[in-house]
């Protein structure tokens, strides 16, 4: 079996003209994945062999309960002191081993320990390591963490530290500022406007920030150390805090409730997801809080990706702004979990990937912002001339709406005169008949044969009367908007049955035949009052205008979603001049009936107005000597 001896691990060397390097390919590195060995162990024979030389900048091994071990060796003919420099912040524990010279110096520090135990309190960790010039020195690193584990590892000479420094974090601190610039700027048009979307945007860009600079890149270290620990502990949950502010912002900037509420609806429920991430991480959770939040952050970019293309097609122009950030930071947060997985090798700028996507998106996402409030104030401007355009009208229509005023008054008085001829003549008539009548009666001059008679005449008064009273208060009452439609489910076979049962004395008057065309089953959505009081009044309508022996026919026709119900009569019919005149706006117009029947058009009337409050419109369909048919469509219970 082959072995590695530490003479054979190849020797990393610093000189003044290079003072650091990335060493990730230049050591080895073996995988304990019981977390059980120590250095004695693993520096024996038998676990030499399993180290591996590394094939990528940076050593990455996914989602592990395992520890990482890493061994390599150095010289540096460079001045001043050597550091080792790892640059991610999220290690639970972190040891390093190395002698000097016949003494184990072991060194452990790690996120989770309150004493970090480094050099600089800067983001990552930092060791110092014995300088021996052209002689060479090793070292080993054991690593674990309940994060992914990824390990940038780079070693640079005293001069070299800066540089290795600038070039770890040149991007963040560019990230920082632009991220200032962009909250302050958001903060104050906020402060001016008081527009929602800058209030979400800007929890957006906070936590989203601190999710990139403090949690990942490690900059919490800057904090106090009560702060400092929590952001250590839970700065993971600041993804999911980032998109329960981005859900709302999106569905509001983009008017997703009016363009797409189905969207809406499923971008609400990654809130849910959202949620579990940070639950997950207060219980300690963290690869379930990973992948989690993992998903959220593909799957949600996806749908506000499709909801801003919905929002753009149908003219939203700010939308473009939205549609090209949040494909970009997809774009980004891809790549990341791709190389995360270990799907593409790592690269050093792999740090840099979220940082530069998050800021060209929060940069395009403010400029939508800004085109969202310059669209906002060009439709401000536009209406404030259209009001003004408005009042001009107004102005302008003013004198035609006092001549229209002045119709509806004289409509008025038209309308005051025909109650008056009604109260006056076609309610006095028959009550002056009846006093005649009852006088003659009191004074025994009627026969039995002439009470029979004039009794039919009586009930016939007493019926026309009662009706033409109805009729005057109920359209009173429409007048005075005193009736409210009150809809409901009316079964209609029992309705109509109910009427023909009311008018069936009437119809054997003049040897009328009732028929019925309604099945048992049809119901209609109506106001049950309204209804039977318009089906009542075409009846009675009917009666009038029918001959003697002719047929009247009450029914429906079901429609898929509507009812059209008609009263059919065989009587003289009347020229479309007289049905137009019939449904004429406001008018009260009647004619004498086929026996001389008074009317006083009020019937009609209110058939036209209750159809109307019921969602129809009362229609004709007549000719001269062929009867008439009223008709009219109400909504059907599904």
């Amino acid at each position: 079996m082959l072995t590695l001896r530490a003479a054979a691990i190849p020797t990393i060397r610093l000189t003044a003209a290079e003072p650091y390097q990335k060493i990730g390919q230049q050591i080895r590195w073996f995988v304990d994945s019981g977390a059980q060995l120590s250095l004695a162990q693993v520096q024996q024979a038998g676990y030499q062999y399993r180290f591996r030389q590394g094939t990528q900048e940076i050593g990455a091994f996914g989602l592990s309960n395992g520890a990482v071990w890493a061994h390599g060796s150095f010289s540096s003919s460079a001045p001043g002191k050597v550091y080792l420099l790892i640059e991610f912040a999220n290690v639970d524990s972190i040891t390093l081993y190395y002698y000097d010279g016949p003494e184990l110096k072991t060194i452990t520090s790690g996120s989770r320990l309150r004493n970090k135990n480094k050099v600089w309190n800067l983001p990552g960790f930092n060791f110092e390591l014995p300088a021996l010039g052209d002689r060479q020195q090793e070292f080993w690193l054991r690593m674990r963490t309940g994060n992914a584990v990824i390990l940038p590892v780079t070693l640079a000479a005293e001069k070299g530290v800066p540089r290795a420094l600038f070039g770890m974090y040149v991007v963040e601190l560019v990230y920082l500022g632009i991220v200032i610039a962009l909250f302050f700027y958001n903060l104050s048009l906020f402060a001016w406007i008081r527009d929602r979307n800058y209030a979400l945007y800007l929890g957006y860009l906070f936590f989203l920030a601190s999710f990139v600079l403090l949690y990942l890149r490690g900059f919490h270290v800057v904090l106090a150390e009560p702060l400092s620990a929590f952001v250590n502990m839970y700065g993971m949950s600041f993804v999911g805090v980032s998109y329960l502010f981005a859900i709302p912002f999106s569905i509001s900037f983009l008017h997703g409730r009016s363009y797409a509420p189905r969207m809406c609806r499923v971008l609400r429920a990654f809130n849910i997801v959202a949620v579990a991430a940070i639950a997950f991480n207060i219980a300690g959770m963290r690869h379930v809080t990973i992948i989690l939040q993992e998903v959220v952050s593909i799957a949600v970019p996806i749908l506000f990706v499709w909801l801003a293309v919905t929002a753009w097609r149908k003219g939203y122009e700010p939308a473009l702004y939205f549609l090209v950030a949040w494909s970009l930071l997809l774009c980004a947060i891809v790549l990341f979990t791709i190389i995360n997985a270990g799907l593409l090798p790592l690269k050093n700028w792999y740090f840099h990937i979220l940082p530069v996507g998050s800021a060209v998106e929060v940069i395009l996402l403010s400029l939508a912002l800004g085109h969202r409030y310059a669209v906002l104030k060009k439709e401000k401007i536009e209406m404030h001339e259209e009001q003004i355009r408005f009042v001009n009208e107004q102005n302008a229509l003013l004198e035609r709406r006092v001549a229209e005023r002045t119709q509806d008054l004289k409509a008025s008085n038209q309308v005051k005169d025909k109650l008056l001829g009604i109260i006056s003549h076609d309610l006095r008539t028959p009550l002056n008949n009846l006093s005649g009548l009852l006088e003659l009666s009191e004074q025994k001059a009627l026969s039995a044969g002439e009470i029979q008679h004039f009794s039919q005449t009586v009930r016939h008064n007493i019926k026309y009367i009662a009706g033409t009273i109805q009729n005057v208060l109920d359209w009173s009452l429409t007048q005075m908007e005193r009736i409210e439609t009150r809809p409901r489910d009316v079964p209609l076979s029992p309705l109509v049955y109910q009427v023909i049962d009311t008018y069936r004395f009437a119809a054997d008057q003049k040897a009328i035949l009732f028929r019925k065309i309604v099945p048992e089953e049809v119901v209609v959505i109506a106001d049950h009052h309204q209804l039977e009081l318009v089906i009542r009044n075409l009846v009675d309508n009917a009666i009038k205008f029918t001959l003697q022996g002719g047929i009247i026919t009450i029914g429906c026709r079901p429609q898929a979603e509507r009812v059209e119900i008609f009263v059919a009569d065989t009587g003289q019919g009347m020229t479309a001049e007289q049905a137009q005149r019939l449904l004429r706006g406001s008018s009260l117009y009647t004619t004498a009936g086929t026996d001389e029947e008074r009317g006083t058009g009020l019937g009609l009337q209110l058939c036209k107005e209750f159809v109307a409050n019921n969602g129809g419109v009362l229609q004709i369909k007549s000719e001269p000597g062929k009867g008439t048919e009223f008709y009219f469509s109400l909504p059907r219970q599904q």
